[in-house]
């Protein structure tokens, strides 16, 4: 297995934390996403690491060199959305575990094995009001991905694409950048459309084995709970 990383975002709701430093190097009790993502992945013995970096994108020089990590840069990560970040690296999609940079993983989530088939690693949510919510047969094979409020299973950030989808997905992507929507949409988006072309299975995790920040009270809340688990 290869991993991505996307850590090109901004984290604007996250200022002036991220005023010198992208939204994947703020630290959680201590610890960055991008230090403790790099840690995770490494215990689960993927080395092929890549970054896709924008904002910022100088801050991650202490890591540069590091056996296993390559870095490229996303040029248009401030006017265009995440597609473009996967665009840059879409060959490289197959037998490969992805990652927002801004999702904070409980330990043993990444798999050490690659899965049978693609998945999308969900949370459950309660009084959402515009998540991705996806939608399940009887097999937990996705069937649909909605846009939605209320209480369901969503898109955590972490995500595994197989050998033969992470194919179809590169070509896929290619195609969505030359269309109408390119700058905007996230790159979640050219599988949620393409269901019907891949296996796509849907595993859950705990509420507390993931966490996205937002903002600084989001980041509080989190370290309040951290800190009752020590």
């Amino acid at each position: 297995m290869n991993a991505i990383i996307l850590a090109a975002g901004m984290g604007t709701r996250l200022r002036p934390l991220t005023n010198e430093r992208p939204k994947s190097l703020v630290e959680i009790a201590g610890e960055s996403f991008f230090s403790r993502q790099i840690k995770q992945l490494r215990e689960a013995g993927i080395t092929d690491i890549t970054v896709v970096t924008g904002y910022k994108a100088e801050a991650f020089a202490p890591w540069y060199g590091q056996d296993g990590l390559s870095f490229i840069h996303n040029p248009v990560f401030d006017s265009r959305n995440n597609l473009w970040s996967m665009l840059i690296v879409r060959e490289r999609l197959g037998d490969t575990v992805v990652l927002d940079g801004d999702v904070r993983l409980a330990d043993g989530l990444i798999p050490r094995v690659s899965p049978a088939t693609s998945r999308w690693f969900v949370g459950y949510r309660d009084d959402m009001k515009s998540e991705w919510v996806v939608r399940v047969d009887g097999n937990d094979r996705v069937t649909r991905v909605d846009v939605a409020g209320g209480s369901g299973w969503i898109l955590t950030g972490l995500s595994y694409w197989s050998k033969s989808d992470g194919q179809f997905l590169s070509g896929a992507i290619e195609e969505a950048s030359k269309g109408p929507e390119s700058d905007t949409i996230f790159w979640d988006e050219i599988p949620r459309r393409s269901l019907d072309f891949l296996d796509v299975r849907a595993q859950k995790i705990g509420g507390s084995d993931w966490a996205e920040i937002d903002t600084i009270e989001d980041k509080e809340r989190l370290e309040a709970a951290l800190a009752l688990n020590i």
